[in-house]
């Protein structure tokens, strides 16, 4: 397993960074929309769809998505942003100690699909402009996931939510987070936030970004959570076998569903 792990992600990774650093803002949106068309289809699997609007969904997804980028108001796709980083810092809480059942709604399950996957990618291409700034953003829920299960593995006893992934600690939960508000730290800042208050000192801005590393952390774990909740709702382990070792797409980037948003949240709003 581990082999084909390692095997799939050194053909991944170099695909993903290409496509980073040398596609142009246009095709990278097109980029983009081909993951959503993946992600789509396992969504609508794992969310008990049927129909003419599950066979279609991997095409409604991206297309959904090109239409929202160029066709919308620059006001509506920020207010998108913002709407989808709130969902995940007070919606998805509330979500996951609830355990709604995801299959119950059918297909009014596309609606939240969109809601998922759309502002997801919109934030890729928002932040795209600066690809080593996007990089940085999608490898803190790598460090952050890495170093959880390290130290779960090591020193993990206290469950973090037994009913929906028995696998996760609270000790894995800490060696992540300190991993990330170490990454952080170390990471040049493109931006300085709050400037003009007590916060754009040194120190201010040493625990400014400590505050969004565990904030990032936070979204990241509960991006796997609800995944793995929507999983074992129906008895699945993965998403699909699209990525041999990995599961599939959704396995993969349920972490910067959650990220994403929030980022590009904070970055918007120092623009704004």
């Amino acid at each position: 397993m581990l082999k084909t792990r390692i095997i799939t992600a050194s053909v991944l990774l170099p695909v993903v960074l290409a496509a980073l650093f040398l596609l142009p803002a246009n095709l990278w949106v097109l980029f983009c929309a081909a993951l959503l068309g993946f992600a789509g289809w396992e969504w609508q699997r794992l969310s008990g769809m049927s129909g003419w609007l599950a066979k279609s969904y991997p095409i409604i997804v991206p297309a959904a998505f090109l239409a929202s980028w160029y066709g919308l108001p620059l006001e509506f796709r920020v207010g998108l942003i913002f709407a989808a980083a709130f969902f995940w810092v007070v919606g998805v809480p509330i979500w996951l100690r609830a355990k709604w059942v995801l299959s119950r709604a059918g297909n009014l399950n596309a609606l939240l699909g969109l809601a998922l996957l759309v502002p997801g990618a919109m934030a890729m291409v928002i932040l795209h402009p600066d690809g080593t700034f996007l990089l940085c953003i999608l490898m803190i829920a790598w460090v952050a996931d890495t170093f959880a299960y390290f130290t779960g593995k090591a020193f993990g006893k206290n469950k973090l939510a037994p009913s929906i992934s028995p696998g996760k600690s609270w000790e894995g939960v800490y060696g992540g987070a300190l991993a990330v508000v170490i990454y952080i730290q170390l990471l040049p800042k493109p931006i300085v936030l709050f400037q003009n208050t007590a916060f754009s000192s040194p120190l201010g801005q040493a625990f400014i970004w400590l505050v969004i590393g565990l904030l990032l952390t936070a979204v990241s774990v509960m991006g796997d959570l609800l995944e793995s909740l929507f999983k074992r709702q129906i008895n699945m382990k993965d998403s699909s076998n699209l990525l041999p070792g990995h599961g599939g797409v959704l396995d993969r980037i349920d972490s910067l569903l959650a990220i994403l948003p929030v980022s590009a949240a904070i970055y918007l709003s120092h623009l704004l």
